[in-house]
């Protein structure tokens, strides 16, 4: 009986720390999807924004070709970009 517990505790010990191990460590998207949804509330902040001032934009975002969650926050910054531009050019213009 005490060789069943020490095997037990051994391997309690041992999944606790395998456990911890891939906590820490994380998938390796987690940060490329977090980038990517903030890289999207960006874009969808300034669209609402850019409608509450009447001025005309696209907001369509091209994801051809973007087939991982950096290359998406990529495609979704340039469109910040340019609705920021418009947004200026707008907001400047007065």
């Amino acid at each position: 009986m005490n060789t069943f517990t020490k095997a037990t505790l051994a391997l309690l010990t041992s999944s606790a720390i395998a456990t911890s191990a891939f906590a820490a460590s994380g998938s390796s998207d987690d940060s490329a999807y977090e980038t990517y949804r903030n890289s999207i509330s960006s874009v969808e902040a300034l669209s609402n924004t850019l409608d509450k001032h009447g001025i005309q934009y696209n907001a369509e975002v091209n994801l051809k070709g973007a087939n991982t969650f950096t290359k998406k926050a990529d495609a979704y910054n340039d469109k910040y970009e340019e609705l920021q531009t418009v947004f200026n050019a707008a907001h400047f213009a007065n």
